[in-house]
């Protein structure tokens, strides 16, 4: 869980620090009013590093704000893995990124450096970034994309947000290996193949040796070095190609070097079959925990109108009303395709938490504009959708909706007070 988020410098933020509580907190305020920064800030305090649609910031100058030199983030977590409270502090400069990690009221650090504090909260959340992120964030268009998505591009969709899709990636370097690996095995029998068709052209190791025992006669009986001289130079390197080429074909990089490629040719084709069914093999064991989480997401809203919800291997979902007769998601009245897919989406998080790590879970969603794309009839219920997730410690809810803050304990308004000044901060509960 996360406690206290204090930023100097970072952004649109001069100074101002920020206290989340268990419960929901809903961000809320216009687009550039510095919520999105807040979220950048969390995910660079724990991992010092931001993902933007799928790609990283290209350097830390970006998350300066305009006009100064270094930029500080100072983060408060509860480690799932003790529960016990640390403050990690990020000093970014253009040169460098220095931080501190400390344990609960500690004055000295029990770690510094970045290197070394990275690895020391990846070990405190026991997570990484990936991780992390699948465990956690549900971000910008997601939950109204499912809907629009053919059964099969949904569940490739739902493996990237389990972070199966790290798998599927790993699948494609190891076949970019295997292409390289062949082309270095066919470049190894293509210079086999020419070094034999060379060797086939030169006389034998013995037939050289033959010619110049002649030579030897030939001087002995003729005299004359000077004419002899010109055909022993022209053996010697007849007999010098003969070496080299009987050296290279006998080389380790055309011998041991393909039987190594080749042994590691197998291996890798044996990590390809691996990987391809990791993803399959851990959605099959995730999807009863899926299915029972989206359904109690729904009903906890909708069971006064439906009997069950239900989703098959597909995650096609099917509604029943209370006399048990099936309803087309279409037939049913406004705001159930939302709940749906706010609940297919967020159970993905949840199931994850519950019952994919071995350790404590982090036990915090946040939600990256879960209205986005919706028009204001089809998002009326996700406050009360928001406010039914109580299987978590915390929910983070990032938003430009005044809607949300209805389903939130704790509400942090932020109000751009215009170019190069900090937002107004205004805090409810």
């Amino acid at each position: 869980m996360i406690q206290k988020i204090a930023l100097k410098d970072f952004k649109v933020f001069h100074n101002q620090t920020f206290e989340l509580t268990p419960g929901t907190t809903s961000i809320v305020g216009p687009n550039g009013s510095g919520k999105t920064s807040i979220l950048e800030a969390i995910e660079f305090a724990l991992f010092r590093q931001i993902t933007r649609k799928e790609k990283t910031i290209k350097g830390v100058e970006e998350l300066i704000r305009h006009g100064r030199k270094k930029a500080t983030i100072e983060l408060e977590f509860v480690a799932p893995k003790n529960r016990r409270l640390y403050r990690v502090v990020r000093m970014i400069n253009p040169q460098r990124t220095s931080a501190d990690l400390y344990l609960e009221k500690r004055t000295e650090p029990i770690e510094s450096g970045a290197k070394r504090v990275d690895t020391e909260i990846i070990s405190l959340l026991g997570m990484d970034r990936h991780a992390f992120a699948a465990l956690t964030y549900v971000r910008q268009g997601e939950i109204d994309l499912l809907s629009r998505l053919s059964p099969k591009d949904r569940q490739e969709n739902l493996y990237d947000m389990m972070g199966l899709g790290v798998y599927s990636k790993t699948e494609s370097k190891v076949q970019k290996a295997l292409r390289e690996m062949k082309r270095e095995i066919e470049s190894i029998d293509e210079s086999r193949a020419r070094l034999t068709e060379i060797q086939d052209r030169l006389p034998t190791e013995n037939e050289v040796d033959n010619a110049f025992t002649s030579l030897d006669a030939l001087r002995a009986g003729v005299g004359n070095e000077d004419g002899i001289k010109p055909l022993e130079t022209l053996l010697m390197k007849v007999k010098e190609s003969v070496a080299k080429v009987q050296e290279e074909l006998a080389s380790s990089d055309l011998t041991d070097k393909k039987d190594e490629l080749e042994e590691d040719t197998n291996i890798a084709n044996h990590l390809k079959q691996l990987l391809s069914s990791i993803p399959g093999v851990a959605e099959e064991q995730l999807r009863p925990h899926i299915r029972h989480e989206a359904r109690a997401i729904f009903l906890r809203i909708f069971g006064d109108r439906y009997s069950d919800f239900m989703i098959d291997d597909g995650y096609d979902v099917a509604l029943y009303n209370l006399h048990g007769n099936r309803v087309s998601l279409r037939a049913a009245s406004g705001g159930e395709d939302v709940c749906v897919n706010f609940a297919l989406r967020v159970a993905v998080n949840t199931a994850l938490q519950k019952y994919s790590i071995a350790g404590s879970p982090p036990g915090v969603i946040i939600l990256d504009e879960p209205g986005a794309g919706l028009d204001a009839q089809r998002r009326r219920w996700l406050p009360e959708a928001v406010q039914g997730l109580d299987s978590v410690e915390q929910v983070i809810v990032v938003t430009h909706m005044e809607e949300l803050k209805e389903s939130a304990d704790r509400v942090i308004s932020l109000t751009p007070q215009g170019k190069g000044r900090q937002p107004l901060v205004d805090v409810s509960e």
